[in-house]
């Protein structure tokens, strides 16, 4: 039988790999979507955490304010822990617990999912190191009465020009994520520059001249497009007459 120090230190030397939303670790453990929205009149949210492959593994699940911020949130998750199974799906229930949170836009939360390969017991009574896989989808708790649709937010970012480049403007009160974004016919490069804009805050994305056009599309709740959106931008010299 392993002893409690050989357990923990195979625990400690457990190494995570950060996955994409969904994306099947080695064939096995996926995610059923890509976000999810819990609207201030839901009772509970749930996630699918399926297994297709032939390899048991042990799921770890919490909801954490930031990627690298694993303080308490307003929410839990039940079950926290469990073993799944080869060809098995257990069903995650994320509950509100009675914490306020701002009623005039979405706050922001992530569903983490850690996927550890499960051992068998005559190798657990050795330190070892254990490759596991962590999914994190984002979490947008949506309040009641929102001034306007999520589905009219998108078009209604403010591009304005700098002397650098564009500064991006939301005035609305969702979390837009851009799925594409063009200056002047020019995709921007959404893995080195921000992809997404908080409610009632601005970005800045550089440009080498100045733009005049502008082209982008959001994700929407069920991680498809929206509508196209555009708009030309003034110069510098219009937007100070």
């Amino acid at each position: 039988m392993p002893s409690a120090s050989s357990s923990f230190i195979a625990l400690l030397l457990i190494a995570f790999t950060a996955l994409p939303a969904t994306t099947a670790a080695d064939g096995g453990v996926s995610l059923n979507q890509t976000r999810v929205v819990f609207y201030a009149t839901d009772k509970a949210q749930t996630v699918t955490v399926k297994n297709t492959g032939a390899q048991s593994y042990l799921i770890q699940s919490r909801i954490q304010r930031a990627l690298d911020n694993q303080a308490s949130t307003p929410f839990i998750v039940t079950p926290p822990l469990f073993q799944l199974g080869p060809e098995r799906k257990q069903l995650l229930r994320i509950l509100k617990q009675d914490e306020p949170l701002p009623t005039d836009r979405e706050s922001l939360f992530y569903l983490s999912v850690l996927a550890i390969p499960a051992q068998k017991q005559a190798a657990q009574a050795e330190a070892h190191l254990s490759m596991g896989f962590r999914f994190a989808i984002k979490l947008f708790y949506r309040p009641e009465s929102l001034k306007i649709a999520p589905l009219d937010a998108s078009c209604r970012l403010e591009l304005i020009p700098t002397a650098t480049g564009v500064r991006i403007a939301n005035p609305t009160p969702y979390f837009l994520t851009f799925a594409s974004l063009k200056f002047d016919g020019r995709m921007i490069d959404l893995d080195t520059q921000p992809t997404m804009i908080a409610p009632m805050s601005t970005e800045n994305y550089p440009a080498k001249k100045p733009v005049r056009h502008a082209d982008w599309q959001t994700i929407t709740d069920f991680g498809g497009l929206s509508a196209p959106c555009q708009q030309a931008l003034p110069s510098l010299e219009e937007q100070h007459t």
